[in-house]
């Protein structure tokens, strides 16, 4: 992610009802980073009231987000 780009978390939820993490663009536009959408898929047992509290964790302590290509 370009790190002029600021990025949040957010709660998404899945066909089947399950919730993940999403790392978007504050802006809501696309990401600067080869309009990649990064996730992180939580434990099948994760409601999404404790996904949204996570979610409000992160965002609280989170500077950015980047991602190393090798």
């Amino acid at each position: 992610m370009s790190p002029d780009q600021s990025h949040r978390c957010t709660v998404q939820v899945k066909a089947d009802g399950r919730p993940y993490l999403a790392f978007e663009p504050s802006t809501g536009d696309a990401s600067s980073y080869s309009n990649s959408l990064f996730t992180l898929d939580l434990m099948p047992q994760v409601s999404v009231a404790s996904a949204q509290r996570l979610c409000r964790t992160i965002n609280a302590q989170l500077l950015g987000v980047s991602a190393t290509v090798f």
